[in-house]
Order: C-alpha cells, then structure tokens, then sequence
C-alpha cells in the first residue's frame, strides 16, 4: 500500500485534536498558523504519526510550503482544516491509483456541507484532464505524488488565497504549473471527504475586488490568453450579483491585468 499523508492547512492549533475531528485515517501534517514557532510530533493510537508545526507567518500558499517541506509520504494531500474524510479514504485512493498507476494527481470529489465557495464542480466519470478545465479544482480534493512535486520544483504561490494579498488561486497556479510541466493529471468519481463550510478566510462575496483579483490571477495563469478568459469567466458569472453584469466583471478584470503588471 503507498504511504498517503493529509497535509493541513490550520490555524490556532494547540495539539493533535485535529486529527480526530477531521476523521484523518493515515501519517498527518499540522501546518498551524498561530503566535507562536514551534514542532511537536504526535504518535496515534492507530500508529500514524501527526507533525504540529506552529508558526506565525500568514498566508495559505506558506503554509502549504512548509507542509510540503516536512512532508514524507509517497502521496500527498493539501487539506484544509474544515474538511471531515470518509472512513477508508486511503484505502479508495489506492483503488483510484490501481486504475492508473502513472498519475502523477488526481482529483477527488468532495462533498459540501454547508455550501458558499463558488466554482467547486463534481466528477461525474474517471477521466484525464485537460488544461482548459483544470481551473475549476482545488488542490484540498488532489492526492499528489510527491516525487513529482520535489522533481518539477512545484511550490504553492504566496500571493493568494486567505492570509494573503489577493483572494483564493493559489491552488489552481498550482495546478496550472503542474501542467506546464508535464504532470499527469486525473480526476475521479470517488468523494473522500466531507467540507463544513462555515465560514471563508477569502470570499465575501462578489465584491468589486473579487473581479479584480480574478483579473489578476488570469494574467498571472494565462498571460497569452488573458483577454479570451475574461469573457469566458465573466459569461459564467454575469447573474452572481445584481450589481455586477457582464461588461462590468470585464471592466473589473482588466483593472486586474493593470495591477499584476505592477506586482
């Protein structure tokens, strides 16, 4: 069997609670955004082993790093704090595996709860995807390799998502880099955990500066075929808000391209 470890993204952890309230099942890492620097190291009655590693930086895509930097297993996941798994969730990727031994991720579904974050799509089949689709997911519903991360130099951005400057894409840079060098990329039928969605630390709605940091992302994933997306991406949104139509998302989103030339 290969060695999956749940890489978590958290906040103001004090221990290993975690492990148990997210029905974790294999080897974990607590990257804890907190007060304080420290490492602990938490030794389960199922024998999985749980690293809690504090520290007081910010920002989701530096402690996604620090996750990776620590990280052990053969496969890899960047979960999030509010997510629940399934019971036997190592054991369903390993039959995802089993089907496609030479995937570098793939992408499971996730069920959610209590459902605000917008663009989260389901998998309907198993199939290869393509870079078109791809920025639809995220990497929390991903089991990675991690010899393809540390072989293609993969790192998560530190401009996006909650903690950071602009608004949640870090994980679809991540995945939009991982195409560009050549990873095998998948997605799968199989849900493998539950997400409690209470509340985000980067969606408040669709503000003014949610379009503009969507512009931003889009020059910054797309840099040729900004201007194609942004009709794609406003088409998609033009009834989320009453206050913004579609020429207006367009508007917004080419502000964005100004401002990332200036980052």
């Amino acid at each position: 069997m290969s060695k999956i470890e749940v890489l978590v993204a958290c906040m103001n952890q004090h221990n290993d609670e975690l492990y148990s309230t997210m029905n974790l099942q294999t080897d974990a890492i607590l990257a804890n955004q907190c007060d304080k620097y420290s490492y602990r190291e938490y030794t389960q009655s199922d024998g999985n082993t749980v690293k809690l590693i504090s520290s007081a930086d910010r920002g989701v895509g530096k402690n996604r790093n620090k996750a990776l930097l620590y990280a052990t297993g053969e496969y890899v996941i960047n979960a999030d704090q509010d997510m629940i798994f399934e019971d036997g969730y190592a054991q369903k990727i390993e039959e995802a595996l089993s089907k496609v031994p030479k995937a570098d991720m793939i992408i499971f579904n996730l069920e959610y709860l209590n459902r605000f974050t917008p663009g989260k799509k389901q998998t309907q089949k198993f199939k290869r995807l393509h870079l078109w689709n791809s920025m639809r997911y995220g990497t929390a519903r991903a089991v990675i390799r991690r010899g393809a991360i540390e072989k293609k130099c993969l790192s998560y951005s530190t401009l996006y998502g909650g903690g950071a400057k602009y608004c949640s894409g870090e994980d679809s840079l991540f995945i939009r880099e991982a195409f560009r060098k050549g990873l095998k990329i998948y997605v799968a039928p199989t849900v493998i955990a539950k997400v409690k969605q209470e509340e985000s630390s980067w969606f408040t709605g669709f503000s003014d500066k949610y379009f503009i940091d969507k512009g931003i992302l889009i020059a910054n994933a797309f840099p040729v075929l900004k201007h194609l997306f942004v009709y794609y991406f406003a088409f998609g949104k033009r009834n989320v808000s009453k206050d913004h139509n579609f020429f207006k998302i367009c508007k917004l989103m080419k502000q964005g391209f100004k401002q990332y030339k200036e980052i």
